[in-house]
């Protein structure tokens, strides 16, 4: 017997939206980048809203550090989105793609080759890119700053609000 769950899923990953979804990335490798790329950042978003849940709910941490940690979570889910959407943006710029695989691939001389691995270098250094320069390089030096300033915020007025 098929699970509801399952069967809702076949459902959605059967429907006419999903299957021209897939065929658009298919067919056009600047949709299949973008289409990564809002995935990615959908994902975090998702897990630095729980965090900030779980921060709100968590008895383990005290209560004048909690609004600190929640507000850090959140501060740092909103600019991993931000960040992660203009650096992948930037980074699949096709003049910045174009340099980048005419070096790459100019070993590369059937032209059929060569754009299929530029399109496919595109995609995924768009996300590779985004992720690891935006989560791991930008995010933490804007971050920690706007958290502070929050939290400075709230010490002299009392709340946040």
């Amino acid at each position: 017997m098929i699970h509801p769950i399952q069967k809702t899923i076949n459902g959605f990953a059967n429907s006419n939206f999903v299957k021209k979804h897939i065929n658009e990335c298919i067919e056009n490798p600047d949709f299949l980048t973008k289409t990564l790329l809002v995935t990615s950042i959908s994902k975090d978003v998702f897990a630095y809203a729980l965090r900030v849940r779980n921060t709100l709910k968590n008895d383990e941490i005290p209560d004048d550090k909690k609004s600190f940690v929640a507000k850090m979570d959140a501060a740092t889910g909103i600019t991993t989105a931000v960040v992660q959407f203009g650096t992948g943006l930037l980074i699949a710029n096709q003049k910045i793609q174009k340099a980048i695989c005419k070096t790459l691939f100019s070993q590369i001389t059937d032209e059929r080759k060569f754009k299929q691995a530029s399109e496919g270098f595109r995609s995924v250094s768009t996300l590779i890119g985004a992720t690891l320069i935006a989560k791991r390089v930008i995010v933490p030096l804007i971050a920690s700053p706007i958290a502070g300033y929050y939290e400075k915020k709230k010490n002299q007025t009392g709340n946040l609000e």
